[in-house]
């Protein structure tokens, strides 16, 4: 019989998992970032010092009669109903005291009527007054967050000389910590002085100056109605005529219009792109972790991660550099990302599947309008074309690669839960997009009908289902998001 009170300490020994790690029957090495490839940088790829506004206006002058006239009658309906919408509103509400709003009015009214501009800068006290309590707020955060650090390398010990930190060692260092932090310290004080005493008249000052520009907007509410009632009878006689004015005043004033509308399509196109590319992140990051036993697919679902983020970072500055345009993300699609994790956790196999289609619908896009031929604006093209042909390309291969590897089985059941993922994914991505849709708009704005963009984006997806076993026409994606 064995004493099991002697057992050989051996047996205890750690032997490790020699088979933890699973070597995948693909190369995923071929995704990584590697030292000797040549990425691009979102700093100087791209040419940003172009102006967005000149680029579009030199297409819409390049244009021949025939394509400019195309163009013409496409957005001037969309002008036409915009300036309604805005008249109907004054007449229930008067006019409206938001500054984006008042922005949003702008774009309705030819540049040669002042009014929209002066309300614009009847804000401007009250913008500034809130924006540098804003500032000091931020400034004194940041202030506070690095006495805190420099208190407690004080109390450690310790000395930040640029981005490293050392143990103090001579007298010297430490008397120009103690410098650095009491003169932090009395900035500190100075900002929290000047915001307590901004925050002190807040509430009175900014009521006064609200009800300064109450007032003045009242008294130019009338030239801008006037304004707009002006723009919808000039619109609506070309309309009517279907044919471009003879005045030159009239037509410059109708392609200033154009313009403007084709600058708000631009900005809904972009904030499209960046929330794509966001929303791709945080399943990414979740995905490292689900495939921790896979070395070489968590090294590709890195670069892969990083390449995301940069597109996002380059489209972020697209938006808010160029165009001074606020990133908008709807809640239906945060409530999406969320239930895609909750999927991707519990059934990796249809969340990987769904990934691979929406890597496909994403790079379709942006492969659309990365051609000249859709895209005036040439900053815009190269980005969507950069991004695109050296990055997308590859997170697709990786998408169907690490699908193929991990949870393609070829079986009915597969077959059928594939074809019902992507029945509800296609709904949920195109059901709500009518024509009205502002997406829907904004690629009309550029004489882009969505049959086309719709008829490419299918085909693509067509292509990259094929290459994981599930192979429907595109004829037949139409048909589910009711485009045939």
């Amino acid at each position: 019989m064995k004493n099991w009170w002697n057992i050989s300490p051996r047996s205890k020994v750690d032997k490790g998992r020699p088979d933890y790690y699973i070597t995948p029957t693909h190369d995923f090495t071929q995704y990584t970032r590697d030292a000797e490839e040549k990425y691009w940088r979102k700093e100087t790829r791209f040419d940003w010092q172009q102006n967005i506004k000149d680029n579009l206006r030199t297409h819409l002058d390049n244009l021949g009669q025939d394509e400019f006239s195309r163009i013409f009658f496409l957005v001037l309906p969309m002008v036409g109903a915009a300036v309604e919408h805005k008249l109907s509103r004054i007449r229930m509400h008067k006019l409206p005291r938001e500054e984006d709003a008042l922005k949003d009015m702008a774009d309705c009214i030819p540049y040669d009527r002042e009014a929209i501009q002066q309300a614009l800068l009847i804000h401007e006290p009250l913008v500034s007054f809130q924006q540098s309590i804003t500032r000091l707020k931020d400034q004194s955060e940041m202030l506070h967050t690095s006495v805190l650090e420099m208190s407690e390398h004080k109390r450690l010990g310790f000395i930040r000389l640029g981005t490293n930190v050392k143990p103090i060692e001579t007298e010297a260092e430490s008397n120009q910590q103690a410098l650095e932090l009491s003169a932090l310290t009395a900035q500190l004080d100075t900002v929290l002085e000047q915001l307590s005493r901004l925050e002190k008249n807040s509430k009175p000052e900014t009521e006064r100056l609200k009800n300064a520009v109450c007032e003045r907007l009242n008294a130019i509410e009338p030239q801008i109605t006037e304004d707009l009632e002006y723009t919808s009878r000039l619109v609506n006689k070309t309309l009517q005529s279907w044919q471009l004015p003879g005045d030159p005043a009239e037509l410059e004033q109708l392609k200033d219009l154009v313009l403007k509308r084709q600058l708000r399509g631009l900005k809904d196109i972009a904030n499209h792109a960046l929330v794509v590319e966001q929303s791709a992140i945080a399943p990414l990051t979740m995905g490292i972790i689900h495939y921790r036993r896979y070395r070489e697919i968590q090294e590709a679902m890195t670069t892969f991660i990083n390449d995301e983020a940069k597109h996002s970072a380059t489209f972020r500055r697209f938006l808010v550099e160029k165009l001074e345009a606020k990133e908008y993300i709807s809640s239906i699609l945060i409530k999406g990302t969320s239930r895609y994790m909750w999927l991707a956790r519990f059934m990796p196999g249809a969340g990987l599947f769904l990934a691979v289609i929406v890597e496909a619908i994403g790079a379709a896009y942006l492969e659309f309008f990365g051609n000249e031929k859709y895209m005036p604006d040439k900053l815009f093209c190269s980005i969507a074309n950069t991004i695109s042909t050296q990055d997308e390309t590859r997170h697709m291969d990786l998408c169907v690669a690490m699908y193929n590897e991990l949870f393609r089985r070829g079986i009915r059941w597969e077959q059928f839960r594939n074809r019902i993922a992507l029945k509800v994914m296609m709904k949920a991505v195109y059901g709500d997009k009518t024509e009205d849709h502002h997406l829907i708009q904004a690629f009309r704005a550029f004489g882009v009908e969505s049959d086309a963009l719709y008829g490419h984006v299918v085909g693509r997806l067509s292509q990259q289902l094929a290459r994981i076993g599930l192979y429907i026409e595109p004829e037949e994606l139409l048909a589910i998001i009711g485009r045939k």
